[in-house]
């Protein structure tokens, strides 16, 4: 008989540690966590990936758009009408 953990996708897990699990899915995963230790430690990995991308890309969302980027968008969208 599979296990909760054989059901469980990456993706799933993935959905979690970004917080877009569903409410059944994400208890599902809290409780698998804290009875599994194989699910344990791929939750610490993915969460700590998570954090290093956050750290890594997170200051870049404050950037201006480059003009040369706005440019080519306007233009784009101005070739359609």
């Amino acid at each position: 008989m599979p296990t909760l953990l054989d059901v469980i996708t990456i993706e799933d897990l993935s959905a979690f540690v970004d917080g877009q699990a569903d409410g059944d899915l994400a208890e599902a995963i809290e409780e698998l966590d804290l009875q599994d230790d194989r699910c344990a430690e791929t939750l610490g990995a993915f969460m700590a990936q998570n954090a290093l991308l956050h750290r890594a890309l997170d200051p870049m969302t404050d950037e201006p758009v480059p003009q040369r980027l706005l440019d080519l968008v306007r233009g784009h969208h101005q070739g359609r009408n």
